[in-house]
């Protein structure tokens, strides 16, 4: 149904207008039912309107519509449409005078054109089979503005595709950087856990860099990650750390872009806990109600020692993320108090229906052949 409405290919036109002029010799046969009481009379005479009509509809879709309105031409456009208005008021005249004389005026001997001529005011063909070129007109100029919607919205996501790339491009290097960075800290301290940290951190980088591909994850698996993650650091600062995390709500079969929560988790380690002495503590939580996520995380904070608590390139890079990929279903929320810093992120997860079909065409063609293994963290 799709292709019959939309394609351009010529079976799919002609079978488009063949069931335009088919629905055109229907309505019209029931037009006057009433008036004629004979058979077929009705089909007859839509059938002797064809012709008419049909020239009529082409010539304004085709010509007039084609070339000069949708072009926004518009003066040539009214100047050419009142020549061709006398044009089909005199062609509807001979329709009516030579072709549907014998069924729509008295009975009797046909009259001479001199004697006809005042009926070529007769407005009521006219009116009527400019309903019809009317329709016509409607739906090529809706499938015109549809194929300029549907590629001002394509340029718009190729241009948002190609950022993206570019934010990605900049985020692993940066988030490679710093997880190295911990695990020679750890090194450097011969801590008895840097083994299982080695085997874990391969385990993140092959998420970022395999499992990251993709426009969407699931929820669960990004959580794992953010745990994954969450879990290398707490080995860095050990007891000197109270972190508490919290994940709830309808999590199972909801779809995150990949990513999204490690830098405002990254960025409470590396310019919250790192920056101050003695006890520091972390809160992380994560709701989902319905397509709602919550996500918060508050860590203490010292703000006489000089930090960028707003983050780096990490928390830059994924507010302008946020900003292409939830235009209008997220909001982000800083806050800062005695003691604290706090950042919170709400997104609806719910897209509207072209950015879904739009993120399935674009989940088959990022698709590789073959599955790929269930992913699982040490």
């Amino acid at each position: 149904m799709n292709a019959l409405i939309h394609s351009n290919e010529w079976r799919y036109r002609l079978g488009r207008h063949g069931l335009f002029w088919l629905t055109y010799l229907v309505g019209y046969s029931f037009l006057d039912s009433d008036t004629y009481h004979v058979p077929f009379v009705g089909l007859s005479l839509a059938i002797r309107w064809l012709p008419y009509c049909m020239l009529n509809t082409y010539v304004m879709l085709y010509w007039l519509v084609e070339r000069y309105l949708l072009h926004a031409r518009y003066r040539a456009f009214l100047l050419l449409l009142c020549a061709w208005a006398p044009v089909t008021v005199f062609l509807s005249f001979l329709t009516h005078l030579y072709l549907a004389y014998p069924l729509c005026w008295d009975p009797g001997p046909r009259p001479s054109f001199r004697q006809a001529l005042p009926e070529i005011w007769d407005i009521y063909p006219m009116f009527v089979n400019y309903v019809i070129v009317g329709f016509a007109v409607f739906l090529r100029i809706y499938k015109f503005w549809r194929v300029e919607l549907l590629q001002r919205l394509q340029l718009k996501q190729e241009k948002t595709d190609a950022e993206l790339e570019l934010l990605k491009a900049q985020l692993h290097p940066h988030f490679l950087f710093n997880t190295l960075n911990n695990l020679y800290v750890l090194i450097l301290e011969k801590s008895h856990r840097a083994p299982d940290m080695l085997l874990r951190l391969s385990a993140i980088l092959d998420y970022v860099l395999n499992e990251c591909q993709v426009a969407e994850v699931p929820l669960e698996k990004e959580i794992a990650f953010c745990r994954a993650y969450i879990d290398l650091e707490r080995e860095r600062y050990g007891d000197r750390l109270d972190i508490v995390t919290r994940f709830s709500g309808d999590i199972p079969d909801k779809m995150v872009t990949p990513m999204v929560f490690q830098p405002f988790i990254e960025n409470a380690f590396k310019h919250g806990a790192a920056k101050q002495l003695g006890k520091v503590w972390i809160d992380i939580g994560m709701t989902v109600q319905g397509s709602r996520l919550l996500f918060e995380v508050s860590n203490s904070a010292d703000f006489s020692v000089r930090s960028n608590l707003s983050g780096g390139i990490g928390v830059a890079n994924i507010k302008r993320r946020l900003e292409l990929l939830y235009p209008g279903r997220h909001a982000c929320v800083e806050k800062r108090e005695e003691g604290m810093h706090s950042i919170s992120l709400t997104i609806d997860l719910w897209a509207p229906l072209h950015e879904r079909i739009y993120r399935v065409q674009r989940r088959r063609k990022l698709a590789v052949a073959g599955s790929k293994p269930e992913y699982s963290w040490p």
